[in-house]
């Protein structure tokens, strides 16, 4: 009888505690064969994780590392906080123990802290993230760092002739972590300089350079697209500039390469940049540059190839005589007695006169 009690009690527990809602979910990590080949490399993602929340919210988020090294590994899951490098060429540096201005670390939890992870398999680690309720609105960011090292005792843990047993090879893969805090905050950006690292190229490719300046309190994505102008104004080509994250209080330079076949000539590019604000999708800025393709070395070889059929002709022309042809002289026909070669002798006048020059003209004489 009392067993009979017990059961009932537990199912009126079971019961209550569906009704309310207060069963809390409970999520294990999960790990899958992969059947992969040996590559060599540990593999984690997502590489990034963009998520919008509110005060006091809480989040699941998963975790996947793949361990393609052909050896046995202890995957290790710790979470650092991300901040912005002072160098605009590199998007970010991670602070390891210390704290940053958008601090996340302590607000993000993995399930376990570490495991065994044979070779050829992957584990699915979910990753909790709560947010305080008295947290102001803004960005925070973090990443969750997964390191992979290898087992004391495995097979050819060390390389060989290694003097030291007590190496440890350990590799560390980031999966970063952007999380904005809903509420009032401050969008602010600008497109600081668009450059080409060149004036004067011999061929392609181009490399445009972008600086763009994130001066509010979130992160954010811009992105755009720059149009490629010959010296007729016509668009030859036009690249897409896909977003790219940029930290607040900070720069960040992106590089784009064009090429085509063929290039000579003045060229224009105009970038046109939407500054990444959710709010306003309308921000956009304008930068243009101009750039020369002057393929010197192949323009010498065709001024070289015409020089030489310049020089051709003339020695042609000077090596060669040309007669030039004269009209051809009346002839007359010869016979006996008669020398129409001679000029002819007009009759003397009598009374003295010179000859005249033609007897027919005489008695026009006065």
């Amino acid at each position: 009888m009392k067993k009979i009690y017990n059961l009932f009690f537990l199912i009126f527990l079971g019961i209550i505690f569906f009704a309310c809602g207060s069963v809390p979910s409970v999520s294990a990590y999960v790990i899958e064969d992969l059947h992969l080949n040996t590559i060599g490399s540990i593999i984690v993602g997502p590489g990034k994780t963009e998520v919008m929340l509110s005060p006091g919210d809480t989040y699941t988020m998963e975790i996947a590392a793949s361990n393609a090294s052909g050896l046995e590994k202890i995957m290790k899951f710790s979470v650092e906080d991300m901040g912005a490098s002072s160098d605009p060429n590199l998007p970010a540096q991670f602070l390891g123990d210390r704290k940053g201005p958008y601090s996340l670390k302590d607000y993000v939890k993995p399930e376990a802290d570490q495991i065994d992870l044979p070779t050829g398999q992957r584990v699915r680690m979910p990753v909790t993230i709560t947010i305080p309720k008295d947290i102001s609105p803004g960005g925070l960011y973090g990443a969750i760092m997964v390191a992979a090292e290898n087992l004391p005792t495995a097979p050819g843990a060390l390389p060989p002739n290694t003097a030291s047993m007590g190496v440890k090879i350990v590799s560390r893969v980031g999966s970063l972590l952007f999380i904005r805090i809903k509420g009032d905050v401050l969008e602010s950006g600008y497109l600081k300089n668009f450059t080409a690292n060149e004036n004067f190229y011999e061929a392609g490719p181009v490399s445009f350079k972008i600086l763009y300046s994130n001066t509010g309190n979130v992160y954010l994505n811009p992105y755009g697209a720059i149009d490629v102008k010959d010296m007729f104004g016509r668009t030859v080509d036009q690249r897409n500039v896909e977003p790219w994250f940029v930290l607040p209080k900070a720069d960040r330079t992106r590089e784009i390469k064009w090429n085509s076949n063929f290039l000579i000539g003045k060229y224009t590019a105009v970038l046109t940049l939407h500054r990444g604000y959710l709010n306003n999708e309308d921000a956009v800025d304008t930068k243009t540059l101009t750039f020369w393709v002057l393929p010197w070395r192949l323009l010498s070889v065709g001024v070289m190839g015409l020089i030489l059929i310049i020089w051709l002709f003339v020695w042609i022309f000077s090596h060669i005589q040309w007669k030039k042809s004269s009209p051809s002289k009346p002839t007359f026909p010869s016979g006996p007695g008669k020398d129409f070669s001679a000029p002819p002798v007009f009759p003397q006048d009598p009374r003295g006169a010179p000859p005249l020059s033609s007897p027919g003209l005489n008695k026009y004489r006065k």
